[in-house]
């Protein structure tokens, strides 16, 4: 196999797959006729994914929770920006494009992955790519809408350079806008932001042998790519096609001992998502990010007090802030943890010995 079509695989379409059309415009989709698109919708609960056509095309669809919900999400005319992040690139679809309350759903394909590389090079090929838009109500889909992307040459030219960039190791030719830069967004506050109630909640745990991931990257890389693996896990929460998910705010902690990290988001999400699929397709944002980590290695019901986690990021209403912490961030930490665990051992106590 020759480097050229190690990097343009020859992906085989299955011609048994049927795609919406004009014809089914406004209606309910047939649940056997359409048994993957109901998969994806209903089973993995996708609010956004890619797929190849029975003819070989690369077609985008969006599911929202109501045909209410596509009204509100898709007010201005729809445009696609390209980003990456480590091995996938991001095919970002702006429906809502109000700096101040902007709405955007992330595609992702991982490059490093065949089927997703060929589908991202064929996608950029196209000379026009089919957008879905489905509505998922009462375990039903709806075909609401269809319309057409195009890409200038230019835009596609700059995708292509991504794809290549990102398959052949070469990150210094990936220009710097290209990467997702969440952290910058972020207003400084201090742990007082925070009251006790929000502090005291309780969530989930994703374990990271931290030690394998200092001793392949070293310290500082390793601290950066874990926190860029949670700033794009936020970045997609923010930009999440289900309003709920959106809104919802949370905290991430993180908790380290002997080698072991604890990376605990609270409050618990069971009710958005559930944490069962070790697929890159996992609809939780943290999940799916976090289990891509070679380092990963379980998840778990968590009580950050009890880890002495400290908070290092909080979203709340839509804005993301990042904690400072001093001093008196343990003493504060260990008084709520003596006020709800008297008698037992405090591990905010001598944290600096």
């Amino acid at each position: 196999m020759t480097v050229h079509e190690s990097f343009r695989p020859a992906l085989i379409p299955d011609p048994k797959r049927v795609s919406p059309t004009s014809d089914t415009q406004g209606e309910v989709l047939d649940s056997a006729v359409y048994s993957d698109l109901y998969h994806l919708a209903e089973t993995e609960g996708l609010p956004y994914f890619a797929r190849m056509s029975a003819a070989g095309d690369v077609e985008l669809f969006l599911v929202f929770e109501s045909i209410d919900a596509f009204s509100e999400s898709t007010r201005d005319a729809v445009s696609v920006e390209f980003k990456t992040y480590r091995n996938k690139l991001l095919a970002v679809i702006w429906t809502l494009t109000d700096p101040l309350d902007p709405l955007g759903f992330p595609l992702s394909f991982d490059i490093k992955r065949t089927e997703d590389r060929g589908m991202a090079l064929r996608m950029l090929e196209q000379a026009e790519v089919p957008l879905h838009y489905l509505a998922f109500e009462e375990g039903r889909l709806t075909h609401i809408y269809t319309e057409g992307i195009t890409f200038s040459p230019e835009e596609a030219r700059q995708a292509h350079a991504m794809v290549e960039a990102l398959f052949f190791d070469r990150a210094d030719e990936l220009p710097h806008q290209a990467e997702v830069q969440e952290a910058a967004e972020a207003q400084s506050v201090p742990l007082s932001f925070l009251s006790d109630a929000k502090l005291e909640e309780k969530g989930t745990a994703y374990l990271i042998d931290f030690m394998r991931l200092q001793d392949k990257h070293g310290a500082d890389e390793a601290q950066h790519l874990l926190m860029s693996t949670v700033h794009q896990a936020v970045w997609v929460m923010r930009r999440h096609a289900r309003s709920e998910v959106r809104e919802r705010s949370f905290t991430v902690w993180a908790a380290e001992h002997d080698g072991l990290l604890r990376l605990i988001v609270t409050p618990e999400m069971s009710d958005l998502f559930e944490v069962v699929h070790l697929t890159e397709d996992e609809a939780n944002p943290f999940s799916r990010f976090l289990f891509t980590l070679p380092e990963f290695l379980s998840t778990e019901d968590a009580v950050p007090l009890r880890h002495g986690a400290y908070p290092l990021i909080r979203m709340e209403a839509g804005r993301l802030y990042h904690l400072e912490l001093d001093e008196t961030s343990a003493e504060r930490l260990g008084a709520i943890f003596d006020r709800l665990y008297p008698g037992e051992l405090n591990p905010y106590e001598n944290v600096s010995e």
